[in-house]
């Protein structure tokens, strides 16, 4: 599996999770990936608002905690939404340039997925185009209730 996150400042540094991501492998990952890549997107006080999906790891008591107590703002998400999450359409477009790639080994496939997400320009691009869009996806949502 691999994490990262993205904001109209850019894109973020990939991490590569091995195995499922679990709870304390999301909190650890909030911890040491995340936290750091806020404070150089907003030092002091820049507002922004985090937003994941409804995945348990996402929704377990200790990554609320967590959030909380570093006074991380998180979008309220309604139920099988992942379709109006910008990195998930930004997951499917690196794996459609991936995809036009001859890989044959985990390796080429990481070093690929490495520089499709930090040096494709279209990719950054939409990466922007994607955040600056999440103010009608969110009306579009409360117009439907969340539906």
């Amino acid at each position: 599996m691999v994490w990262s996150v993205i904001s109209a400042k850019g894109m973020g540094r990939l991490y590569i999770v091995e195995g499922t991501m679990r709870q304390d492998k999301y909190k650890r990952v909030l911890e040491t990936r995340l936290l750091p890549q806020l404070r150089e997107w907003f030092p002091g006080d820049q507002e922004y608002i985090f937003m994941h999906d409804s995945a348990p790891c996402h929704k377990a008591r200790r990554v609320t905690a967590v959030l909380a107590e570093k006074n991380i703002t998180v979008l309220p998400w309604p139920g099988n939404s992942s379709d109006i999450n910008p990195v998930e359409n930004m997951w499917e477009l690196t794996k459609q340039a991936i995809a036009k790639k001859v890989i044959t080994t985990k390796r080429e496939l990481v070093e690929t997925l490495i520089r499709e997400w930090h040096h494709n320009t279209e990719l950054q691009q939409h990466a922007k185009i994607c955040i600056e869009s999440m103010p009608r996806r969110i009306k579009a949502i409360i117009a439907t209730k969340g539906d």
